[in-house]
């Protein structure tokens, strides 16, 4: 099975917009549009790569094999960096011309996007 960054990033944003009343304990994620397998899958690589957390729930008989509990401090971090749909847009056409969709790749390429706009709309150059 393969990564899907535009899904990592969808499941990102709905654990961010989790209220922790809807579903108590974790995130829902029913509203994302992939196949279940496919959400497991990515929610498990998000877990790897310390961006969430998330518990492994095949006994619980719950819809998906991996349930997000939350974003850590990481996961806010990148977020924040790949939130912007044009910053969005923009690091994953460079990610494409690289030949690269690593998570180190996207993040360095957004941050690289962050710092530009940040220094076109401020005039100030800041190292994130």
């Amino acid at each position: 099975m393969k990564r899907d960054p535009d899904l990592e990033r969808n499941i990102l944003l709905a654990i961010e917009a989790y209220d922790g009343e809807s579903r108590p304990g974790y995130a829902d994620l029913s509203g994302l549009d992939a196949a279940k397998i496919q959400v497991d899958y990515q929610v498990r690589l998000l877990d790897e790569a310390g961006l969430i957390s998330a518990i492994d729930a095949k006994t619980m008989k719950a819809r998906f094999a991996m349930l997000p509990i939350r974003l850590t401090m990481a996961g806010h971090e990148y977020l924040d960096t790949i939130r912007d749909e044009e910053i969005w847009r923009r690091t994953k056409e460079g990610a494409r011309a690289v030949g690269s969709f690593s998570l180190e790749a996207l993040g360095a390429l957004a941050k690289g996007l962050v710092r530009e706009k940040i220094r076109k709309h401020t005039g100030v150059e800041v190292d994130l």
